[in-house]
């Protein structure tokens, strides 16, 4: 079976070295959120600590249910007239605008998807040069640190930390404008290097049937035990002080390819579920796979259902 799996080409591979490659990232949407006691608001409705987030350091979250079931996976960032910029993945922005609207009842909360707002990716040895073309510095610090063109709608974030790339959210009209001249790539490479790198997505590695913290989300800093009551609070803090994680989500390299995607992941039974793959500029496979913590950290021998090898190579962090 033709899996068309992301695949990392060897020029881009060559480009992230010496240069740096940009593409759009599509499958995410920008919410502008604004009105007065927002933050205090969404302090007892995401998984993170609103005071975390500063002008230069944004916050990766989870949106709840009551019933602790992940709606959707956020970054926050800190705009200009005391507005937030929310990126969630596209599938969910709708449904992300809806649950916050939906307990805002003592709020003048104003939430929406912004269609002229995109995000584009920007990796490579070169990246933080690009920054300048959109009038923008380069931020201090590491994951999810963030700066901003005074006034505008013009951000950098650190995505990934290791090696260092950003994220920038600017006008579709200006990104098309900027990037025209840059060495473009398609979008399933940056999907390709995104699984390579072992960083697991909201609606693709992982759902609301699986709880945030069996996602990593503590790996991924998305979440705070020190802040007080949110939405789903009871069931996150549960699992963490009484040991409840039992599973993760944690990058490996496969000897060969997956027949299937998802596949199931087994010693003499099946025991967990590869939920990614892609290939590199060598041709070598990697995945992201949901495993047990226990079997994942005891070097046990893991196969697909192929036959084909796995090796974990670590759990999945920012």
């Amino acid at each position: 079976m033709d899996l068309n799996l992301p695949i990392l080409t060897r020029s881009t591979a060559n480009s992230l070295l010496h240069n740096a490659v940009v593409s759009l990232r599509s499958r995410w949407s920008v919410l502008k959120a604004s009105g007065p006691g927002l933050r205090d608001y969404l302090q007892g409705q995401i998984t993170q600590d609103m005071n975390r987030l500063t002008s230069t350091q944004g916050i990766h979250s989870c949106i709840l249910s009551p019933q602790g079931k992940a709606i959707s996976e956020l970054y926050i960032l800190e705009g200009h007239n005391d507005e937030l910029i929310i990126l969630t993945p596209a599938p969910y922005a709708e449904a992300t605008v809806a649950r916050l609207r939906q307990f805002s009842l003592d709020h003048a909360l104003r939430i929406g998807i912004v269609d002229s707002l995109v995000i584009c990716s920007i990796q490579g040895a070169n990246a933080t040069q690009l920054l300048n073309d959109f009038g923008l510095v380069e931020p201090d610090l590491g994951w999810l640190s963030a700066s901003r063109k005074s006034d505008t709608d013009t951000f950098a974030l650190v995505m990934p930390e290791n090696p260092r790339g950003y994220w920038v959210i600017n006008s579709r009209k200006h990104v098309d404008t900027i990037i025209g001249g840059l060495q473009k790539i398609d979008e399933s490479e940056m999907e390709a290097m995104r699984i390579i790198r072992g960083i697991p997505d909201f609606g693709i590695e992982w759902d609301a049937s699986i709880h945030p913290l069996n996602a990593n989300l503590i790996e991924f800093d998305g979440v705070s035990f020190d802040k007080g009551c949110y939405v789903g609070q009871e069931v996150t803090s549960r699992m963490h002080w009484r040991g409840g994680i039992k599973k993760k989500l944690y990058r490996v390299a496969i000897d060969g390819s997956p027949e299937a995607l998802p596949c199931p992941v087994r010693t003499s039974t099946s025991i967990g579920e590869l939920k990614s793959a892609a290939i590199d500029h060598e041709q070598n496979c990697f995945g992201i796979a949901y495993l047990p913590v226990e079997i994942a950290e005891s070097n046990s021998t893991l196969t697909l259902t192929n036959g084909v090898s796995i090796k974990v190579l670590e759990a999945c962090h920012a």
